[in-house]
């Protein structure tokens, strides 16, 4: 693109493309399902990041325990629905997004309201894993490229760094664990996920701990693997 080109956000990164590439990006269509730490993060970048066509996927509410993590989360919204919420927030980046919402739990019960075979790519930020399981099936089935987050949580104390390999090739998380005898045992031959080799502290607590920087690091490498996916590069 020209550096005159006046494509108002877009311009910074757009210069950087070719005519196909901008087009390519302008006109992908992307599902991500849970807008928590991660997906919610990687919402944001992809609409920074010049995607038009967005759905996003998740049942939850905003609660105050998300605000040291979840961009979608503030003082101001408690208790109102994640994907509305952050519906907003995308909208005051580009006006013109196209986005749908499903405010809804991925299940047996509930998978026939989306239609997969629309998108060119799903991100998988899902917390629950017979959700995850449900859904790597239907994308594999399906043949929908798809990229599935691991674990981000109970991680403080290093630089954060992630990566995207074939699950085949994960150590350390437990997560990738899970899903490494999953897709063995379905036959699936490939999985692109997003893990850190760096081991997960141990707390007394039953819930997962977590710090703004390591879900958002993580939601960085997602949002740049799947645009340059899209681009072709």
């Amino acid at each position: 693109m020209s550096c005159n080109d006046d494509l108002d956000y877009l311009n910074r990164f757009a210069i950087m493309l070719k005519e196909e590439q901008l087009k390519k990006l302008t006109s992908a269509n992307i599902i991500i399902f849970g807008v928590g730490g991660v997906g919610g993060a990687v919402a944001h970048f992809l609409v920074r990041s010049g995607i038009q066509n967005l759905s996003v996927v998740d049942f939850d509410v905003v609660d105050i325990t998300n605000i040291n993590r979840q961009l979608v989360a503030n003082i101001k919204n408690l208790g109102k629905l994640k994907v509305d919420e952050i519906k907003k927030q995308l909208k005051n980046i580009n006006p013109n997004l196209r986005i749908k919402t499903y405010p809804i739990k991925y299940s047996d019960a509930t998978k026939n309201n989306i239609d997969l075979t629309q998108y060119d790519y799903i991100i998988d930020c899902i917390d629950d894993l017979t959700a995850k399981k449900l859904l790597i099936l239907e994308a594999n089935e399906k043949k929908i490229p798809i990229i599935s987050a691991m674990g981000a949580g109970n991680r403080y104390a290093e630089i954060p760094n992630f990566e995207v390999t074939d699950i085949s090739k994960t150590s350390y998380d437990p997560i990738a664990k899970i899903l490494r005898k999953f897709c063995s045992n379905e036959r699936i031959k490939h999985l692109d996920v997003c893990y850190t080799k760096q081991k997960a502290i141990k707390n007394d607590c039953k819930i997962v701990a977590s710090v703004v920087y390591y879900p958002l690091s993580m939601a960085c490498v997602i949002t740049a693997f799947v645009i340059n996916k899209i681009i072709g590069r």
